[in-house]
């Protein structure tokens, strides 16, 4: 609630996973206040519960998809959003299954090869399994 009556601030990021914050700040801030989940995979109910966006990972990936479910959520088309989740939750789940930014540059890389899935150090390359659940999400999303 103090965040939100400093003129430059206009929301807040949530990331912590409580989807019951989005309505205790909406009642402290205010419904203008912008609230974004920073979860892809609970950015469903987020929506719901009145937030208007997500800061999204997967988004990278599928931007598609991601704009459609933001589309059906903002729009009270549950149903059409429920549909969205759905396909694209296996994904959510598969660019985190390893340390990020791993899973997500393999993912770019199967859809666009030409783009490198090369890693700097400290970052590493995901593990067999991470990139075997991003695999299978790719196809479960019809997005190869």
């Amino acid at each position: 609630a103090k965040l939100s009556r400093f003129p430059t601030i206009i929301g807040v990021k949530d990331a912590t996973g409580n989807v019951a914050r989005v309505t205790a700040q909406r009642l402290a801030c205010g419904k203008d206040f912008v609230q974004l989940s920073g979860n892809d995979d609970m950015a469903l109910g987020f929506m719901a519960m009145g937030g208007v966006g997500c800061i999204s990972v997967t988004a990278n990936v599928a931007p598609r998809l991601c704009a459609d479910f933001q589309n059906a959520c903002l729009a009270g088309d549950w149903g059409k959003a429920l549909e969205l989740q759905d396909r694209l939750y296996p994904l959510h789940a598969a660019l985190f299954s390893d340390a990020s930014p791993g899973p997500t540059k393999y993912a770019l890389n199967r859809l666009r090869p030409a783009w490198s899935a090369e890693l700097r150090l400290p970052m590493t390359p995901p593990s067999d399994a991470s990139r075997r659940a991003v695999d299978g999400a790719l196809v479960h999303a019809g997005l190869v």
